[in-house]
């Protein structure tokens, strides 16, 4: 079901797809990073794949805009999507925990967010995570601002937006993990058949049928390369792509 929906998600809006993709990635690796065990690492991930799920039918400039951009009229539109993603997914008994993620991943520490202002521990851990790892993603892919800036960002608002105690841990899981280098150097094009666990991908690569396959900004690993061979009646493997070693 997480699959089917995903898959419809990028087929609707590309940008989202792959803003799924990487912020369920990142949770996931931290999860695991921080040694969670494997129901709640699961859960945190499936939570992050969905949690922008409510957004699904909106008008494109909301999806594509940060939201501190966004009109007082947009930005109210905006603010009903974790209510909407709840909603949506709800009816599948499984997904019960999965759905508080998705209700509060905008909830702030200090007891400012939304939809209910909740605060501290209140706010469920996985929509904790989920809110540092979507709001990195953010600012680096519709902010287009540098990663360290970003975790500097995330730095600054410890306490107030993020949890305070896993936030030092997150920055230092993105610094040895994700990799914070700027990455100024020209992306290198590369045939999608000789792709390597490690490389970084500087280019969303699509399926034949337009279906998003791996999005841009992926570190890959042996179940991404899998994930590639098994669909390599769909794609063309002599294709050169844009990657960073």
């Amino acid at each position: 079901m997480v699959g089917l929906l995903t898959v419809t998600i990028s087929q609707t809006n590309t940008f989202l797809g792959g803003h799924l993709r990487r912020t369920a990635l990142i949770c996931k690796s931290f999860c695991e990073y921080m040694r969670y065990d494997k129901d709640t690492v699961y859960r945190i991930y499936y939570g992050a794949l969905l949690h922008d799920i409510g957004m699904v039918g909106m008008p494109e400039k909301i999806i594509n805009t940060p939201s501190e951009q966004l009109s007082e009229a947009d930005f109210i539109f905006f603010k009903r999507h974790p209510v909407i993603g709840e909603k949506m997914i709800l009816s599948a008994y499984d997904l019960r925990q999965t759905a508080k993620i998705v209700r509060s991943h905008h909830e702030d520490f200090g007891g400012d967010g939304f939809p209910d202002r909740l605060a501290g521990s209140e706010i469920p851990i996985g929509a904790r995570i989920t809110r540092l790892a979507n709001d990195y993603d953010n600012l680096i892919y519709k902010n287009k601002i540098k990663a360290k800036q970003a975790a500097e960002t995330l730095k600054e608002r410890a306490g107030y937006i993020y949890d305070p105690k896993l936030t030092p841990y997150f920055i230092k899981f993105i610094e040895e993990n994700v990799t914070l280098k700027d990455k100024e150097t020209k992306p290198a094009g590369i045939k999608i058949k000789d792709l390597k666990i490690g490389m970084y991908t500087a280019e969303d690569i699509m399926l034949s049928n337009g279906m998003l396959l791996i999005p841009k900004g992926i570190i890959l690993d042996s179940a991404m390369l899998e994930k590639i061979q098994s669909f390599d009646t769909l794609l063309d493997t002599e294709r050169v792509v844009s990657i960073l070693r």
